[in-house]
């Protein structure tokens, strides 16, 4: 058969050539160092916690999920190893060889100090074509060799141009140089061989080699990560690099503590190690003591509380529900956080303290830090040792009330991103609506734990009560932080502390008898501050006995409080003390429940505890509130007893009252617990009384008004006192008065005070308790005058009448107030250095003492009987209690016993309790037995509350061996028992005031020999005792016979509508206008009109019915007077006829009884008199009584007058008539 060989025609057109895309292109490799963290951390890093983009580099089975990515990791050790490649110093050498594969490139490298060589390839094309015209890529192989110090060749790298590329491509090996002693070799080998064809493009050359000396950067303390990868896996972009470290920062821990299991074994010894821990209380450690990047600069480690953060840190890793269900636990509180930023000290310190419920403050020169946890009772307050015996509380609005909290934490499951945890308290929810508030969890990576923050956030901002309160010494004793138990009888509705009588042994005596029983706590403290609770086994009245002795013996006034199971003592947590300055302490703190913390860490459910025996609800009021009253005799006298009686109501634990008579002023009873008061001597009148109930949360009921209720008692009011009368003192004004009879029930004496006679502007001055009976008005400038009035209120609270006004006028005489200035002043340091006289002053005014440090230089020149000196000593001190520094300076000369120096000594010394500071300067000759000496000294000392200020002059002159105290002059300040007072005091012979004017000084006031000489002045106010008018004294507005007053040496004073008080003495006179006078003695008449009288009565038989009245005449005119009652009339009227038997007139004056003459007109039934009578009084007769009396003798019915008439007293033979 045979074999026919041909082509298919008609078939269509053949294979056109296809050229592949270039994919051999130029790359970028981005280089990052980043610094994770100051300081050294633990654990290490690996590329499954390297994070681009959020995406790990590599995967826990080995795999990678970025291709080419290399990096390396420092833990910021001290001593770390430099990072190679970054930053460094390039030397770059242009090459320009083919590289084939029968000739490798060989490089030799002399300079040692090269930390690494950079190789550049150049590809022009790399491609290939094939016999179907199709272009594609091409792949070349080659190797990296490396020979060190003349050894064998390592392969260092070895990888291949793989792929297509039409333009030149590029790329680059960095080689990293060993240590070498005399250098390197670098070989470059081809391992795919050429092709030397055109229809493959494989030349491969070696651009350049660059020569690198790395900077070797080791950046100690800090941790760093250095990531290269190709910047086309992320589009040329800079992905987001994340590192998820596996320990923390090296940070101070102490010695027994196992950062990763949590737990502290034995006994801590103070001593610290180092190690990688988030417990937030060691992070706040490391943070007050680095140098670094805390505050270890200002803050030693002495100065840091670190016995209190030991106890928080160790509440910090306590295991608690992670709130997933189920039994996993978890540490209560991480410290997971990243200080990005510098911030202030304190707000930094306050933030991490926040994460374990803490604040901090700084206390005895130390840092401290409490926190929100469990805590023993530190200190016990009742109301015995509580300022007026009352705290004040205090809570927040309900505008600030939260139902709901959104806590913002860092989750760490999901690339540290920001998430919310959402809490609510479903209760508060119910009775205050959805209120929301938003919390930041700072260091927070848990949201079990930011669930914990917001319930605890929640909590304490529904229970805010505050307690405020002021106590004595003690109050220095607790510090922020603290747990204290306020047994307060007010709020808890009955006695639930007090302090101990006595203490023996298991026996407590307390101060009085309560309802403590056996199971109850009683809460005692003790000798060194703190307070300490015995279960009770038995009371017998005030001994309680306890189950164990207290660990000390209690003092005997020692405060004790009583928690029983239903009724607690209130808990607070002690935010704040502060110093009031007059020893005592203002203690402030916030409610503290034990069972919050149970609560917050597992939900468990809170037990309130019972403060109060008094349910929080409206108060009933009393019932059956009634009067009764008693009489008693009391030393012969009746008095009569107001007595009130109510039936207790319910939950009341005091109640008030208030009385009042005949629709006066209420009357506050004194607060009882009682169902009932006495009012002891009242008087008769319409009584009112009303009571009310309190209940321990100091809420009120309405009043329960008694039915009103007349009393006969004491008629009228108490007496006013008697004898009220002031009396100047020096800067002062006495006040003196005393008691009428039946005064023993008085309460106090009220004075009231004005500053004009008629009483305006009333001021209450004091109240002062009853048997005292005078009163002095201190702190007054001379002459100040007020006027006084006074009045008695006794223990029922009935007033007096007021006292009339009496003027009172401090001191103003100048003999009396300046030998009691004089007293003050010289018995103060001030006067003591104003009379002082100097000695010579030389080394014995040093202190008297060994000094640690002295520096003496002296300059000496002695000539026969001659010496010239100039010495100077500095001296110094120091030890726990005292330091002290002197400088002592002295220049002199003598010759033959004439000498003459100047001293200069400044000393400044400071113990415990004294701070005293001194510098003085004295200039001083001396020749034989005469001598001068100036001294100039300020001096400044303060002790505890008492110091003083003062700059003095003084000058000592010597005569015959005698010193007298020439001249002197200070200027003081001291402060004693919180007064301060100041002076200025000059001790001379001649003081003088010059005015330099037309060329001359003109004195304008000299004082000398104790009196003083002025030329001119202006005095807004004076008190003058004695002044002597040499011409003139007048007013600046005088115009004779026109306006003001004038009074002249020639006794002929005019005053232009004056004003005259009190005596004028007048020899004649004249008045032209009219004269007021309200009471005119001399030789004139007045006159009085007595009061009318009448009385009726009816007798079977004849009877004497007597009616009288009187009146006083005062007198005591200094001559006789004449008593006239010219005309009087009086009249019977009898009901039948005849009645009216015989009447008859009597006049007694000053027990002398007159028959006056009485004319008569009868009728059947009735009488009239008149009569008259005149007698004469002896000059000086005071308080006359006359009593006019009227007898009508009668039967049956009869009504008798006494008719007013006018009684006349005038002088006896008065000068207005003249006899002929």
């Amino acid at each position: 058969m045979e074999t026919i060989y041909g082509a298919k025609g008609g078939g269509g057109g053949g294979h056109t050539p296809v050229e592949a895309k270039d994919n051999l292109l130029s790359e970028s490799t981005a280089k990052i160092l980043l610094a994770i963290s100051e300081g050294e951390i633990a654990g290490g890093l690996d590329d499954t916690r390297i994070f681009l983009d959020e995406t790990p580099i590599g995967n826990a089975d080995g795999t990678k999920n970025f291709e080419g990515v290399t990096w390396e990791f420092r833990p910021g050790s001290e001593q770390q190893e430099y990072i190679k490649g970054i930053p460094s110093v390039d030397n770059d050498n242009a090459v320009g060889v083919e590289l084939r594969d029968d000739q490798p490139y060989i490089r030799m490298i002399n300079n040692t100090q090269l930390s690494a060589i950079r190789l550049r390839f150049s590809v022009p094309q790399l491609m290939r074509q094939h016999d179907n015209g199709d272009t594609t890529g091409y792949r070349i192989v080659y190797a990296i060799d490396l020979s060190t110090d003349g050894a064998g060749y390592q392969e260092l790298v070895k990888s291949a141009f793989d792929g297509k590329t039409t333009s030149e491509y590029q790329r680059t090996h960095r080689i990293d140089l060993p240590s070498a002693t005399t250098g390197w070799q670098l070989r470059v080998r081809r391992l795919t061989k050429n092709q030397n064809t055109a229809r493959i493009a494989d030349k491969v050359s070696i651009a350049a080699v660059t020569e690198v000396i790395d900077a070797k950067l080791r950046y100690p303390n800090t941790a760093l990560l250095f990531v290269t990868f190709n910047a086309r896996q992320f589009n040329n972009r800079i992905p987001k690099i994340s590192v998820r470290p596996k320990g923390g920062l090296l940070v101070k821990v102490p010695t027994n503590y196992d950062p990763v299991n949590r737990t502290y074994a034995g006994v801590w010894d103070g001593t610290f190690k180092l190690a990688a821990t988030n417990n937030p209380a060691w992070v706040f450690y490391d943070l007050v003591l680095n140098n670094r990047y805390g505050s270890g600069d200002r803050i030693k480690a002495h100065q840091i509380e670190m016995w209190d953060l030991y106890k928080i840190a160790q509440y910090c890793d306590e295991w608690v529900p992670d709130g997933r269900g189920g039994e996993g636990k978890e540490p209560r509180f991480l410290c997971d956080v990243y200080i990005q930023s510098q911030e202030a000290a304190y707000t930094v310190l306050r933030d991490i303290a926040a994460i374990f419920r803490g604040m901090t403050f700084w206390a005895d020169n130390k840092v401290n830090a409490v926190a929100d946890m469990p805590a023993s009772i530190f200190r016990t307050f009742t109301n015995a040792n509580i300022v007026g015996g009352k705290p004040s509380y205090s809570g927040g609005s309900i505008q600030n009330r939260y139902t709901q909290a959104l806590v913002s934490f860092t989750d760490t499951d999901n690339h540290s991103k920001d998430d919310i945890e959402a809490v609510a308290d479903l209760k508060l929810q119910h009775r205050y609506g959805v209120r929301k508030v938003e919390l930041s969890a700072i260091g927070c990576t848990r949201r079990s734990e930011a669930n914990r923050r917001g319930r605890w956030a929640l909590l304490t901002n529904a229970n805010d009560r505050m307690i405020t309160f002021a106590t004595g010494l003690e109050g220095a004793i607790p510090s922020p932080g603290h747990i204290i138990a306020v047994a307060d009888s007010n709020l808890a509705g009955r006695d639930n502390g007090g302090r101990i009588s006595s203490a023996k042994g298991r026996s407590i005596t307390l101060d009085r008898e309560t309802s403590i029983k056996a199971g109850d706590r009683l809460i005692i403290n003790l000798p060194d501050g703190k307070s300490e609770g015995r279960t009770v086994t038995s009371v017998n009245k005030k001994v309680v006995t306890v189950s164990v002795e207290y660990s000390q013996i209690p003092q005997k006034e020692t405060v004790w409080v009583v928690d029983s199971d239903d009724l607690a003592v209130q808990l607070y947590r002690v935010i704040n003390i502060s110093d009031n300055g007059d020893n005592t302490y203002t203690i402030s703190g916030a409610i503290h429940n034990p069972d919050h913390y149970d609560h917050i860490d597992s939900g468990a459910r809170i037990d309130e505890r019972p403060v109060t025996v008094i349910p929080p609800r409206v108060q009933p009021a009393p019932k059956k509130v009634e009067i009764t009253s008693y009489s008693r005799v009391d030393q012969g006298m009746a008095l009569t007893t107001l007595s009130v009686s109510w039936d207790a109501a319910e939950n009341a634990i005091a109640y008030e009252a208030q009385w009042r008579r005949d629709n006066g002023n209420w009357v506050n009873a004194p607060r009882t617990s009682s169902l009932g008061f006495d009012i002891e001597g009242v008087y008769s009148g319409r009584y009112q009384v009303r009571v009310r109930a309190v209940n321990a949360s100091e809420i009120s009921s309405a009043w329960t008004n008694a039915p009103e209720t007349s009393l006969t008692g004491k008629v009228g009011n108490p007496p006013k006192p008697v004898n009220f009368k002031a009396s100047p003192r020096v800067f002062g004004i006495k006040l003196d008065w005393g008691f009428d009879e039946n005064t023993s029930d008085t309460l106090k004496t009220e004075i009231q005070y004005s500053k004009t006679p008629n009483g305006e502007d009333l001021m209450l001055l004091s109240d002062v308790p009853y048997q005292s009976r005078n009163y002095e008005m201190a702190g007054l400038a001379a002459g100040i005058v007020f006027y006084f009035r006074a009045r008695l209120v006794d223990k029922s609270g009935n007033e007096s009448e007021w006292t009339q006004w009496v003027r009172g006028e401090s001191e103003f005489d100048v003999n009396t107030i300046l030998p009691d200035l004089n007293e003050h002043f010289m018995s103060t340091d001030a006067g003591k250095q104003l009379s002082q006289e100097l000695d010579w002053l030389n080394e014995s005014v040093l202190v008297n003492s060994a000094a640690i440090k002295e520096v003496k230089r002296e300059v000496t020149v002695n000539h026969e009987q001659s010496q010239s000196q100039h010495k100077t000593l500095e001296r110094a001190f120091a030890d726990e209690r005292k330091s002290w520094a002197e400088k002592y300076a002295q220049v002199t000369a003598s010759i033959n016993g004439v000498n003459a120096g100047v001293v200069r000594l400044d000393k400044a010394v400071t113990n415990l309790d004294r701070s005293f500071s001194e510098s003085q300067k004295q200039v001083q000759a001396k020749l034989d037995n005469q001598g001068a000496l100036i001294n100039s000294k300020m001096q400044a000392e303060f002790k505890q509350n008492a110091g003083y200020a003062m700059h003095n002059t003084n000058i000592t002159i010597m005569v015959d061996g005698k010193k007298y105290s020439a001249a002197s002059m200070v200027i003081s300040a001291e402060v004693k028992a919180g007064k301060i007072e100041s002076f200025i005091g000059f001790n001379a012979n001649n003081f003088a005031f010059f005015n330099p004017t037309r060329g001359k000084m003109e004195p304008l006031m000299f004082m000398k020999n104790g009196q003083i000489f002025m030329r001119e002045s202006f005095i807004a106010d004076a008190s003058i005792s004695n002044a002597k008018i040499g011409s003139v004294i007048q007013s600046n507005n005088f115009v004779s016979g026109k306006s003001g007053w004038q009074i002249n040496k020639n006794g002929t004073p005019e005053f232009n509508d004056g004003i005259f008080r009190g005596k004028i003495y007048a020899r004649d006179g004249e008045f032209r206008g009219t004269v007021y006078v309200d009471k005119l003695v001399g030789d004139n008449a007045t006159a009085t009109i007595y009061k009318e009288v009448s009385k009726s009565e009816i007798h079977g038989k004849r009877y004497d019915q007597i009616i009288e009245t009187s009146v006083i005449y005062k007198g005591g005119m200094p001559y006789d007077v004449d008593l006239l009652m010219p005309t009087m009339q009086f009249t019977a009227e009898g009901s039948v006829p005849g009645a009216i038997h015989s009447t008859r007139v009597e006049i007694i004056i000053n027990g002398v009884k007159y028959s006056p003459q009485t004319t008569v007109i009868a009728t059947e039934k009735d009488r009239r008199l008149i009569c008259s009578l005149y007698t004469t009084l002896k000059a000086a007769v005071k308080d006359v009584k006359v009593t006019i009396r009227y007898i009508t003798y009668h039967k049956n019915g009869c009504k008798t007058t006494i008719h007013p008439a006018m009684i006349i007293a005038c002088k006896h033979n008065s000068s207005s008539f003249i006899s002929i």
